[in-house]
C-alpha cells in the first residue's frame, strides 16, 4: 500500500506544470525582437523614400526645368503609388498569405531606387516614383498586420505607435541627406533607398509566416508548428474568427464593417493631406510665411517633427483612441487657420503655429499604424488597413498634386486656408463615427 508521502510525490509533476499560454501571452523573444526590425525598418524606408523627393526636387528643377506641375506630378506620383499598392496588395496578403508579399517586396525597392539613377525627364522619374508607391503601399497595408498578429498583445499597441516615429526617422534622415547632396547629385540621392531596402530584405528571408492567419485558413498544425519553434513550450494559438466565403472588399463594406471602412479611409487621408503637401514643398511655404531660412530652421523643423512623433508613442498608448484622434484635428485646424488668416501677425505668433502644426501633425500621425490596424479582424484586417492608406493617399496626392499650383496663382496664405478643408472634415467624420478601439483585442 502506497504512503500518503509517495501519493503526494507521484502527484506533484502534474500540480506544477504550467498552464497553457496563449502566444498574445507570451515573453519577448528572437522572432518579436526579428518582426520588430523588419517592419520599423520597412516603415523607416517608406519615409525616406517619400521625404527625400521634398529636398531633391528643387535640384531636379533646376536642371531638367519642370513646371509647377510637373514639380506636383512628381512630389504626388509616390502617394499615387500608395494608393494602388494599398488597395491591392493589402487583399493580396489576406488572401494568400503575408510572407511572400512582405518578403518580395523589398527586392522591388531596391530595383526601383536604382532606376532612378537613369531618369532623364519627368514621366519617366514619375513611373518610377509611382512604383515605389505602390511597394510602399504593400508595406502600410502588411506591416502593421503583421507585427500586430506576431507581438504580444501588451506591446501591440506601443510597437505600432512607433512604426510612425520611426517613419519619421526616415523622413527626417531623408531631408538632410537631401539638404546635403541633392545640389551634388540629386539622382544619387533618390537612389541611395537601395541601401536600407537590401537590409530589410536580407532580414525579412528569417520571417515566417503569421500563425494567426495560418489559422484563419485552416492550416492550424502549420501555425502550431511555428509557434513550437519560435516561442517557449506550450504555447498555444490564439482565439481567432475563421476566414468566411465572402471575405475580402465586399466583407469591407458589408453592414457590419462598412461605418469602420469609410471613417478609417477618412481618418487617415486628413490626417496625411496637408502634411505630405506642405513638407513636400516646406520651403516655399517657409520663406513666403517670412520665418527665416538656412540650416537652423530646417533643422529645427525637423527636431519638431522627430519630437512629435516620439512624445505621442506615450501619448497614444495612454489615451482613448476616439478622443485623442478628435482633439488632434481641432489642434492641426486651428494651427492652419492662424497662418492661412493672419500673414502680417508677428513671427513670433508665425513661428509658435507653425511649431505647433509641425509637433502635432507629426505626432498624431502615429496613430495610422495604430488605429486601423486596431478596427478590423484578422481575416479583414491587411485588406482594411490597405482601403484605408489607398485612400489616405487620394487626399495626399490631390493636395500635393495641386499645392504648388495654387502657390503660384493665389499665395501661400490662401492655400494654407484650402487646407485647413483636410482637418474639418476629419474632425467633422470623428466626431459622427470615430470608434473607440483602445481596449479591443485584436481578433
Amino acid at each position: 500500500m502506497s504512503s500518503p508521502l509517495s501519493t503526494e510525490v507521484r502527484a506533484t509533476p502534474a500540480e506544477n506544470q504550467a498552464p497553457p499560454t496563449s502566444m498574445d501571452d507570451a515573453k519577448w523573444n528572437r522572432l518579436h525582437t526579428l518582426a520588430a526590425f523588419c517592419t520599423l525598418g520597412g516603415t523607416a524606408l517608406d519615409g525616406y523614400i517619400l521625404g527625400v523627393v521634398g529636398g531633391s526636387i528643387s535640384a531636379a528643377t533646376n536642371e531638367l526645368h519642370f513646371s509647377p506641375l510637373a514639380q506636383g506630378l512628381i512630389g504626388a506620383s509616390a502617394l499615387i503609388g500608395i494608393f494602388i499598392g494599398g488597395l491591392f496588395f493589402g487583399r493580396a496578403a489576406d488572401r494568400w498569405g503575408r510572407k511572400t508579399v512582405f518578403r518580395w517586396n523589398l527586392i522591388v525597392f531596391a530595383i526601383l531606387s536604382v532606376l532612378q539613377l537613369f531618369a532623364v525627364g519627368t514621366w519617366d522619374l514619375a513611373v518610377y516614383r509611382v512604383l515605389l508607391g505602390v511597394a510602399i503601399g504593400v508595406e502600410y497595408a502588411v506591416g502593421a498586420a503583421l507585427l500586430s498578429e506576431l507581438v504580444p498583445r501588451r506591446f501591440r499597441g506601443p510597437l505600432l505607435a512607433t512604426l510612425q516615429a520611426t517613419w519619421f526617422l526616415g523622413f527626417v534622415g531623408a531631408n538632410f541627406v537631401a539638404l546635403g547632396f541633392a545640389d551634388v547629385n540629386w539622382r544619387v540621392v533618390l537612389a541611395s533607398s537601395v541601401i536600407p531596402a537590401l537590409i530589410i530584405a536580407i532580414a525579412r528571408i528569417w520571417l515566417p509566416e503569421s500563425p494567426r492567419w495560418l489559422v484563419t485558413q485552416g492550416r492550424a498544425a502549420e501555425a502550431q508548428a511555428i509557434v513550437d519553434t519560435h516561442f517557449a513550450a506550450g504555447t498555444t494559438l490564439p482565439e481567432v474568427e475563421p476566414a468566411v466565403e465572402s471575405g475580402g472588399f465586399r466583407e469591407l463594406f458589408d453592414k457590419t464593417h462598412w461605418r469602420r471602412s469609410a471613417y478609417a479611409g477618412i481618418f487617415w487621408a486628413c490626417q496625411v493631406a496637408p502634411l505630405f503637401a506642405i513638407f513636400t514643398f516646406i520651403t516655399p511655404v517657409l520663406d513666403d510665411l517670412g520665418l527665416p531660412s538656412g540650416f537652423s530652421r530646417d533643422f529645427m523643423m525637423n527636431m519638431l517633427q522627430l519630437l512629435g512623433a516620439i512624445v505621442f508613442i506615450w501619448i497614444v498608448a495612454v489615451s482613448r483612441r476616439r478622443s485623442l484622434v478628435i482633439w488632434t484635428f481641432a489642434v492641426v485646424m486651428a494651427a492652419l487657420l492662424v497662418l492661412g488668416l493672419f500673414p502680417g501677425a508677428p513671427l513670433l505668433v508665425l513661428a509658435v503655429a507653425t511649431g505647433v502644426y509641425l509637433f502635432v501633425a507629426a505626432g498624431s500621425a502615429n496613430l495610422e499604424f495604430v488605429y486601423p490596424s486596431e478596427m478590423f479582424p484578422t481575416r479583414l484586417r491587411a485588406a482594411g488597413v490597405g482601403f484605408a492608406a489607398a485612400m489616405s493617399r487620394v487626399g495626399a496626392a490631390l493636395a500635393t498634386y495641386l499645392l504648388p499650383v495654387l502657390i503660384a496663382t493665389i499665395g501661400v496664405n490662401l492655400s494654407l486656408l484650402a487646407l485647413v478643408l483636410f482637418p474639418l472634415v476629419g474632425l467633422i467624420a470623428s466626431i459622427a463615427w470615430a470608434p473607440e478601439t483602445s481596449r479591443s483585442a485584436i481578433r
